[in-house]
C-alpha cells in the first residue's frame, strides 16, 4: 500500500513539473509566432546560409536537383549601417602594351602589389602563352611568377606561403577529327620562381580552384570529391561529391558544364556556379566540409560572382534567358535575410543593350564599383559606352563616375580590382590603338 502511495505521489510531482515546463514553452513559442521583424546591425561576421540537407550517394545515374538554400533569418528587416563616401584621383596610365592584354585579378593584404596575368604573344600556329605575376602600381615593380599556355581561368593569392595557385591548360596533343587540342587540366604552385613551380592536382574535371580567405584552405574539384589541401599544401582528408549528380537541366545539348567558385569568407561554404550552354547556368551553395548542395534562386546566372569582404553579400553579374543574351544586370543576395537587390547600373536613358561586366567591393561592404556598358543597336550610327558606376546597391543610387574617361567592359576578362583598404584602384583603360592600365586613388570619409 505505502508503495503504490509513493509511486501516486511520484506521478503528480513529473505531472506538476511537465505543466510547469510545457506552459512557459507556449507561450514562448505565441510569442516569437506574433513577434515582428528583428533589426540586427550589419555583423562584421554575418550569419550564413543553412545548406539544407542533400542526398549523398555519389553513385547516384539520375540527376536531380538540389533543395532551395534557406536562410538563417529569412523574412526580417536589417539595420544598415551609414554608407562612406568615395573621392576618385584622376587615372593615370601605369601599363602600356600594343598587343597583349592584362586580366586584373586581386590585390594582395599588403595593398601594394596586385595578382594580375599577361598574354605574351599572338602566333596563329602556336598557343598562346600567358604570364602570371605580382605588381606595384606605385613603383612600377613587377615579379613573374609562373608562365602558362592562355587560359581564362584566373589564379589565386596564397598568402600563408605568399605564393600564387593556378590552373593549367596541359596540351597533349591535337584532335584531328574535331580541330582542337587534346589537354589535361592541372593545378600548379608558384611560390615566385617560374622555374621551380610544384604540381599538385593532375587529370581534373574542372578547372577552378578556391582558396580559402586568408589562405588556410585550398579546395578543387576531383574525381567525384572535394579534394583538399591545408595551407601548407599538406593534403588533408577528401570529401565526396559527384558534381554530375546535380546537372539536372533539360535542354543542355550534352556538353559538360564549366563551373567557377567563389568562397565566402569566414564560412566553409563556396558559391559554386556555371554559364551553361543554352539556357542560363546553375547557382549552387557547396558546403566544402560535407559536400552538402543547396540551389539559389536568383532570378538569373552569374558571369562573375564576389563576396563582399564580411562576407555578408554574394554580388554577381547577373544574365537572364537564353543566350547569347541581350542585356546583363548586377544582384546582391544577402545571406543573412535571403533579400536580393538587382539594379541595371548604367543609365536607362541611353538607348542600347545594357550589360553589367565586373564588380568589385569597397571595404564598407555597401559600395561596389562596376564597369558597365551600354551597346546601341545595330543601325543607329551610335558609339557604344563603357565606364565606370560606384553603386550603392542599398539606396539603389548608381553614379557614373570619371565621365571622361573610357574603361574597359569586357565580359571576358578581369577588369578592375579595389584594394582591401579603400585607397587604390587598377582598372583597364585601353584605348583603340593600345591595351592599357590605369591607377586611381581614393579618398574615403573619415579616412
Amino acid at each position: 500500500m505505502n508503495r503504490l502511495h509513493k509511486s501516486k505521489n511520484i506521478l503528480e510531482v513529473l505531472l506538476v513539473i511537465g505543466l510547469i515546463l510545457i506552459i512557459p514553452l507556449f507561450f514562448a513559442l505565441k510569442t516569437k509566432a506574433n513577434a515582428p521583424a528583428v533589426s540586427i546591425p550589419n555583423a562584421a561576421v554575418p550569419l550564413i546560409p543553412t545548406v539544407a540537407n542533400a542526398p549523398s550517394d555519389s553513385n547516384a545515374l539520375e540527376p536531380k536537383q538540389p533543395p532551395a538554400c534557406t536562410f538563417p533569418l529569412a523574412q526580417t528587416t536589417t539595420a544598415e549601417t551609414t554608407p562612406e563616401e568615395y573621392t576618385f584621383s584622376e587615372p593615370q596610365v601605369v601599363l602600356t602594351d600594343s598587343d597583349n592584354l592584362y586580366d586584373i585579378v586581386e590585390w594582395l593584404p599588403d595593398n601594394q602589389w596586385v595578382l594580375l596575368t599577361q598574354d605574351l604573344y599572338k602566333d596563329k600556329n602556336k598557343i598562346l602563352q600567358q604570364s602570371i605575376e605580382l605588381y606595384n602600381p606605385q613603383t612600377g615593380g613587377t615579379q613573374v611568377f609562373a608562365i602558362r599556355n592562355q587560359t581564362d581561368e584566373p589564379p589565386s593569392w596564397q598568402p600563408e606561403l605568399n605564393a600564387v595557385v593556378y590552373p593549367v591548360m596541359n596540351v597533349i596533343g591535337n584532335d584531328e577529327v574535331n580541330h582542337r587540342y587534346k589537354f589535361t587540366r592541372q593545378i600548379w604552385v608558384s611560390q615566385g620562381n617560374p622555374q621551380a613551380t610544384q604540381l599538385i592536382a593532375d587529370n581534373l574535371p574542372q578547372f577552378y580552384v578556391a582558396v580559402k580567405p586568408g589562405g588556410s584552405e585550398i579546395t578543387y574539384l576531383s574525381d567525384k570529391q572535394i579534394a583538399k589541401r591545408n595551407g601548407l599544401l599538406k593534403e588533408i582528408p577528401s570529401v565526396p561529391f559527384n558534381l554530375d549528380q546535380w546537372d539536372h537541366s533539360k535542354i543542355r545539348n550534352g556538353s559538360p558544364v564549366s563551373y567557377k567558385m567563389s568562397w565566402q569568407p569566414g564560412t566553409s561554404l563556396i558559391f559554386l556556379y556555371s554559364s551553361g550552354d543554352l539556357e542560363g547556368g546553375y547557382t549552387f551553395i557547396l558546403d566544402s566540409n560535407t559536400g552538402q548542395v543547396c540551389e539559389l534562386n536568383l532570378s538569373g546566372w552569374a558571369g562573375r560572382a564576389h563576396w563582399s569582404p564580411n562576407g555578408r553579400y554574394l554580388a554577381i553579374t547577373r544574365y537572364q534567358g537564353i543566350r547569347p543574351t541581350d542585356s546583363s544586370d548586377l544582384a546582391i543576395l544577402d545571406a543573412v535575410t535571403g533579400n536580393l537587390y538587382t539594379m541595371r547600373v548604367t543609365s536607362q536613358d541611353v538607348e542600347g543593350r545594357h550589360y553589367v561586366s565586373d564588380i568589385a567591393w569597397a571595404p564598407d561592404n555597401r559600395h561596389i564599383l562596376v564597369t558597365g556598358s551600354v551597346l546601341p543597336f545595330q543601325g543607329t550610327g551610335q558609339p557604344d559606352s563603357r565606364g565606370l558606376y560606384l553603386v550603392d546597391f542599398i539606396s539603389g543610387q548608381s553614379d557614373y563616375i570619371l565621365p571622361t574617361y573610357r574603361f574597359s567592359a569586357g565580359s571576358g576578362r578581369s577588369n578592375l580590382a579595389w584594394s582591401p583598404d579603400g585607397s587604390k584602384l587598377l582598372v583597364r583603360c585601353p584605348t583603340i590603338e593600345d591595351e592599357r592600365v590605369c591607377f586611381i586613388s581614393v579618398q574615403r570619409s573619415g579616412k
